[in-house]
């Protein structure tokens, strides 16, 4: 009756949330819920800098440290600070109002910005901040889908009869 799509990649949320109205409009009374592995964890502002938190946006603190928790030798020794989308002087610095993500976004990849990769500071990055991370998102999706499983959420029946 419901199917979650789970994403951890940024930049593929958009094409999950067509593929979830695609697969609602297939199947009539199946219930589709995209989620973005990042969006709405609360905790995330204690564990990451604000300015890291709206600007890493690839590879940046929290990605680089919740890899080297998870899956260490995936990822390399180097940790660059790459990708300025916000100081005035960027040419990828958005207009007032605009941003690369959020209400008022502009498509983006990450060779716009980045000649590294990694679009935000992963200097910083540890096993320990990604561990702590890890616990944060475990978390915060253990507790919306235990809501999620208790409830009949979303409503599959069209409030629009033929």
């Amino acid at each position: 009756r419901r199917l979650v799509l789970f994403n951890a990649h940024g930049g593929q949320i958009g094409l999950l949330q067509v593929a979830a109205r695609e697969l609602r409009s297939r199947a009539p009374t199946l219930a589709v819920l995209p989620c973005f592995l990042w969006s709405g964890v609360t905790d995330l502002g204690s564990l990451i800098p604000e300015g890291e938190l709206q600007t890493g946006l690839h590879a940046g603190l929290a990605e680089t440290s919740l890899m080297l928790a998870l899956r260490p030798d995936l990822v390399g020794v180097q940790r660059p600070v790459d990708g300025d989308h916000v100081s005035p002087q960027s040419p990828a610095a958005p207009p007032r109002g605009w941003s690369l993500e959020g209400a008022a976004p502009c498509a983006w990849l990450t060779s716009d910005l980045s000649a590294s990769g990694v679009v935000g500071d992963s200097r910083s990055a540890s096993p320990e901040l990604g561990q702590r991370l890890e616990q944060a998102l475990v978390n915060h999706w253990q507790g919306l889908f235990r809501s999620l499983l208790a409830s009949e959420w979303p409503p599959v029946d069209s409030v629009v009869r033929s």
